[in-house]
């Protein structure tokens, strides 16, 4: 019997009078076998129909324990993987738990950018003009830092690197206000154009991430992220190549709009990112809002857009991609390994729900960064400064979207791998359809194309290269690793 990995150990069912099975859904995989996915968590394991149909019948009145089961390794397999009931209680890692306060929080220091990409989902001609107070940025650090132990910081804007000058105050403010430099973290996602010496220095010394965007290797791919003047992005990356190797190699990882004009030079891309000893490479499908919202002949279609994950899946599995992680794959297997996702974007129910806070360029609290929507409107409460999120009406919205697609009539409250896709994210379904009771097609295509092959290759037992990408990618700890094989 294959079964998934264990997520969560020391939770005690052992005294349980009554085990059943938690809500799931089935996946019928290669021969004999099949997933068995909560559809109320990201909990799975992988059995033949035989022993499921089995399992199935001996726990079906709910009256067995540990002891009278048939089979004690099986039922404590099932329950580490989240798929069983103790006593009508799940296990208690299924239970989403949510922070009472953001520990990530994404500045918007600026609306304007000195570069003039077609496709801008953040664009919007009032808003360019706008700058986030100083003192705004320092109220929510310091209330933030008082009530949790540590904090993310996150620059963004348009351009941050406009105002430098305002990411040195915040890292000094922050610094001074935590007392520790191991309580709050920094990162930024630039166009890269406006480094120099001094800011490099700078972001070097204080340990900061760093996010650079990049569309292909030639110009042409790089068409729609235009520049109002100066170098091109490709030309941004190589001049930062030949100026700060350092920088690049150990702090940078590179964003890639995919859209038709991009797409062909994906898997390229990424081998190129690898040669130059780039660490990280994501991709994010070109939405249709801000300044794109009339790109239409530039959105791929959801099966261009699985091509594009198969490519990148191929060179994983021949060994031409091994070097660089491909975090939109690394962040999907994630999921196969936690009960809940992470509270990253395209998570369900959404990584905007909980430990994740933008505060916009005017000063306004959201829930997301993806898509300025109202669905995202946080009401500040607590003196005006930060929502707490047990009773924000836009975090409870996006968790009631999610209960919506998983008990509605939809596709979604019948398919079996939404434990694992959470129903996609909802500020691309809102950019799609203009409603966040919806599924983004591309999202949604590529789960099912995912999941399945993830759940195949772990059945299939072998080298598992896949899982073993993951591995070498996302730190799984060693003492972890026997236990990820097929028994």
């Amino acid at each position: 019997m294959s079964v998934a990995p264990p997520r969560s150990r020391g939770a005690d069912f052992r005294r349980s009078a009554g085990l059943r099975f938690a809500s799931h859904r089935l996946l019928p995989l290669d021969g004999d076998d099949v997933a068995v996915l909560a559809d109320r968590s990201t909990g799975w394991c992988v059995l033949t129909r035989t022993d499921y149909d089995a399992m199935a019948l001996h726990l079906a009145d709910g009256a067995k324990t540990l002891e009278t089961t048939e089979n004690p390794a099986a039922v404590i397999a099932l329950w580490e993987a989240g798929l069983l009931l103790a006593d009508g209680r799940p296990h208690p890692g299924t239970k989403r738990v949510r922070k009472p306060w953001p520990d990530a929080l994404l500045l918007k220091l600026t609306g304007a950018c000195n570069f003039d990409c077609t496709y801008c989902y953040d664009y919007e001609p009032k808003r360019f003009k706008a700058r986030l107070p100083q003192e705004r940025i320092e109220e929510l650090i310091s209330f933030l830092l008082a009530r949790q132990d540590g904090l993310a910081l996150i620059f963004h804007g348009g351009e941050p690197l406009l105002r430098f000058e305002a990411i040195e105050q915040t890292v000094e403010f922050a610094l001074r206000e935590a007392g520790d430099d191991k309580r709050v973290s920094f990162s930024v996602q630039t166009n890269g154009s406006l480094l120099t010496d001094e800011i490099v220095d700078f972001l070097l010394r204080h340990d900061f991430s760093i996010g650079i965007s990049l569309d292909g290797l030639t110009e042409e791919t790089n068409r729609l992220r235009a520049v109002r003047r100066g170098r091109t992005a490709l030309g941004v990356v190589h001049d930062l190549l030949d100026r700060y190797p350092d920088l690049l190699l150990t702090r940078c990882g590179v964003l890639a709009v995919v859209s038709r004009t991009s797409a062909p030079g994906i898997p390229d891309l990424a081998l190129w990112l690898q040669e130059q000893g780039i660490q990280g490479f994501s991709i994010s499908f070109l939405d249709l809002t801000g300044r794109g919202v009339d790109l239409h002949e530039e959105r791929l279609e959801p099966e261009e857009a699985v091509e594009i994950y198969r490519r990148m899946i191929d060179l994983v599995r021949d060994g031409s991609l091994g070097e660089l992680c491909f975090k939109s794959l690394t962040g999907r297997v994630q999921n196969m390994f936690t009960f809940q996702p992470r509270d990253l974007c395209h998570k369900g129910p959404c990584g905007a729900g909980s430990e994740f806070m933008v505060v916009d360029a005017y000063g306004k609290l959201r829930s997301c960064d993806c898509i300025y929507h109202p669905f995202f409107e946080l009401k500040a409460t607590e003196g005006g400064v930060v929502p707490h999120n047990h009773v924000e009406p836009a975090r409870l919205g996006i968790v009631e979207r999610h209960a919506a697609l998983r008990d509605g009539s939809s596709e979604c409250g019948t398919c079996s791998l939404f434990g694992l896709c959470g129903g996609t994210c909802v500020a691309k379904a809102i950019a799609h359809h203009g409603t966040p009771q919806s599924v983004d097609p591309i999202e949604c295509a590529i789960s099912k194309y995912l999941y399945p092959e993830l759940l195949q290759e772990f059945a299939a037992g072998g080298e598992m290269p896949l899982f073993a990408y993951y591995q070498r990618h996302r730190n799984v700890p060693p003492e972890l690793a026997p236990e990820m094989m097929p028994s």
